[in-house]
């Protein structure tokens, strides 16, 4: 990658750069790559949202067609007329947890509550506010989220890495083992080969994992065969949303949690791309996500966040263009149409995501490193960094059981290591330990 303005001079060198466009056969593998890696999200957020509605089957597999439908629209416009970088957009995990807890209220008062909660953002966008939140993105922020991302994952990755499942609720040793070897693989694939082979690394090392566990656990095929080639999804708009006043209170401090994730995805990956755009597309990614909010209330699903696991699946494949991601978009919003399609997408073992993951948070870690040492360290910068990350994290192992014990708004922060985290060093860096400014004639 060329060293241009707003680029860190230090960051790695990409075979495809954030405006480039790949020939089209590498953008539907890049684009494919990325679908991969995000598609379990998106089936445990369905899986959820029906449980908690108390719903069968047909319900389920019709939320999922609209989460794809919005997922991949607003992938597919952030990356080409939004944010405009490399990022995935999906279901907010904050707002997730506030679905499932209004969820006894009704369908039509968390459809209410996310829609205010959209249209709250959008406020926020034209009061021409958001452009003084870049100040505060210094390289120990910038690093920290990074690091924070990558280590809030850690319990994620350790159920879908060890085998945990309801088939299997104690997990397996072996499928670690395979799953660890498959991470060495990924990386010694990454580091080492050259040109389109390094960009494709993990999915070589999705197709060779996946392959060895189909060759020893033969899956079953009933759900590919059973699904419909073309489906449009059943009753988009099911229900009238209500503007409940608790629901929309709930919403509203949810949807404070998005903003500061899809601030800290921004700057995350604005950390190891460009950071000259980052200005204009902090205002145009959270105005899309404000409209999302307002298209997913509508249709009775979680909004939309831009998610943070970017910056080190980019890093892991050295291709930061953001048409391959516009292109994942366009596959989702095809499998939102083809139940076929999705089906195939839900072969991919856990264990070869988990593993995937891995590869890419490994990286983003070395590069969360490199920007926080950029800079050089002082006394001041140990706490800076390493209090949030160690806070940040420790909050993903909280039990459950201290979890339930608090009140709805405060479990929608704390459930969240990656907001608590941004918080504190944001906290940390600019009120209780902010630098002092050397004046003029001091020694």
């Amino acid at each position: 990658m060329t060293t241009g303005p707003g680029k860190p001079t230090d960051a790695p060198r990409f075979i495809y750069d954030i405006d480039d466009r790949p020939p089209l056969k590498y953008v539907l593998l890049y684009g494919l790559q990325w679908a991969i890696i995000h598609f379990p999200a998106l089936i445990i957020v369905a899986v959820l949202s029906s449980s908690v509605l108390d719903v069968g089957l047909n319900e389920e597999a019709r939320l999922l067609q609209l989460i794809l439908l919005a997922t991949g629209l607003f992938t597919a416009v952030q990356s080409l007329w939004g944010h405009r970088y490399p990022l995935l957009e999906g279901p907010s995990t904050a707002l997730l947890l506030t679905y499932l807890l209004l969820a006894p209220l009704g369908i039509e008062a968390v459809q209410g509550g996310t829609i205010i909660g959209g249209v709250l953002l959008i406020c926020l966008v034209m009061s021409r506010k958001l452009k003084n939140v870049v100040a505060f993105a210094t390289p120990n922020v910038v690093g920290v989220i990074l690091l924070l991302i990558a280590f809030s994952l850690l319990p994620f990755l350790a159920r879908l890495m060890s085998g945990i499942g309801s088939d299997s609720p104690q997990g397996d040793v072996s499928v670690f083992l395979f799953s660890v070897l498959l991470v060495l693989v990924m990386a010694g694939i990454s580091s080492r080969a050259s040109g389109v082979v390094k960009t494709l690394a993990l999915l070589i090392g999705m197709a060779f994992g996946t392959l060895v566990l189909f060759l020893i656990r033969s899956p079953g095929l009933q759900h590919l065969t059973g699904a419909a080639w073309i489906s449009l999804p059943d009753r988009p708009f099911a229900s009238v949303p209500e503007f409940y006043w608790p629901a929309m209170l709930a919403f509203a401090l949810s949807y404070v949690a998005v903003l500061v994730n899809s601030l800290g995805s921004l700057h995350g990956i604005a950390g190891v791309t460009d950071r000259e755009r980052l200005p204009s597309a902090t205002s145009r990614g959270i105005f899309f996500n404000g409209v999302a909010g307002i298209l997913c209330g509508c249709l009775g699903i979680v909004g939309m966040v831009s998610y943070s696991i970017s910056p080190g699946v980019v890093l892991a494949n050295r291709v930061a263009s953001r048409y391959a991601t516009a292109c994942c978009g366009v596959i989702l919003l095809v499998a939102a149409f083809v139940p076929k399609l999705s089906a195939l997408l839900a072969l991919i073992p856990p264990p070869v995501v988990g593993a995937a993951l891995c590869v890419a948070m490994g990286t983003q870690v070395g590069a969360a490193v490199g920007i926080i040492a950029s800079k050089g360290m002082k006394g001041r910068d140990y706490f800076v960094v390493g209090l949030p990350v160690l806070l940040g994290t420790l909050v993903g192992f909280l039990p459950d059981t201290f979890m339930d014990s608090l009140p709805a708004g405060a479990r929608v922060f704390l459930r969240n290591g990656l907001i608590f985290g941004i918080l504190l060093v944001l906290l940390l860096e600019h009120v209780l330990m902010r630098e002092r400014r050397t004046k003029k004639g001091d020694l």
